[in-house]
């Protein structure tokens, strides 16, 4: 397969996939998430594959969503949304474990893609948050959820109605990520965790990985109602053209 937003490659039992949109800093956009899928859908059904590994550039894993998607049409919304979740979904549902490294901006959309990781390993560099609130919408492929069932209520309440962000150590002691790693050295330790895990026997790994995922996950379809919902808003629609137009919002609170 072609692809123009990551790159794919295959070492062994391992997969791996490298987001690859350098000029807006890997920010994820619909075409991103649908490669990405196709890859990780061709990797689970891969039987030689055993494991798969996500990562970005050195400064950055994925500086937030690509929002210049989201037009000001209530039409356009719920089908741009639609196409992000869809995405999610098979991204989400991968039956083989998924290993992230992440070093620099770990924001929005990008955030979401290590929450619906296995492991996630960082670098001392990293820099954790869901900057959404900002233009008064939501993640948009259930991140609030993924946060608030990885960090628990208070800790994600703070990070998505702050849209502060956070360094590996406090990403760390709240449970939002696996390990903290020198980032000289994260591209070793990733492939090191990755041939660990790979050499494991791997029906009991994806027993493993079910079993985890059916006590940790719920919603999906009430949070993407609210998701689409928060893009229709007076303010969303503000927050987005003022992103668009470089400015300061002005939101009326509606």
């Amino acid at each position: 397969m072609n692809f123009e937003t990551i790159t794919v490659e295959s070492n062994d039992a391992v997969g791996m996939i490298t987001l690859n949109r350098p000029a807006s800093m890997n920010a994820v956009c619909a075409a991103m998430l649908y490669e990405m899928a196709q890859a990780i859908r061709a990797f689970d059904d891969e039987e030689t594959i055993r494991v798969i590994v996500l990562k970005g550039e050195d400064n950055f894993f994925a500086a937030g969503t690509d929002m210049s998607e989201f037009s000001s049409s209530a039409n356009h919304f719920f089908v741009q949304g639609e196409e992000y979740f869809q995405s999610a979904e098979i991204i989400s549902h991968c039956r083989k474990p998924i290993i992230a490294g992440v070093a620099g901006y770990v924001f929005g959309g990008g955030l979401e893609l290590v929450l619906m990781s296995d492991i996630i390993l960082a670098g001392d560099n990293a820099r954790f948050g869901f900057p959404e609130i900002t233009l008064g919408v939501l993640p948009q492929m259930g991140g609030a959820g993924m946060l608030a069932r990885r960090v628990g209520r208070a800790k994600a309440m703070d990070l998505l109605l702050t849209g502060r962000h956070v360094g590996a150590e406090e990403a760390l002691a709240c449970g939002l990520i696996s390990r903290i790693v020198d980032n000289a050295d994260l591209l070793n330790e990733l492939a090191e965790t990755a041939q660990r895990v790979a050499s494991m026997p791997a029906a009991g790994v994806k027993l493993v990985k079910q079993a985890v995922l059916q006590a940790c996950q719920e919603q999906t379809q009430t949070e993407k109602t609210m998701a689409q919902l928060s893009l229709m808003t007076v303010d969303a629609r503000e927050g987005l053209k003022a992103l668009k137009e470089n400015r300061a919002p002005k939101f009326v609170h509606k």
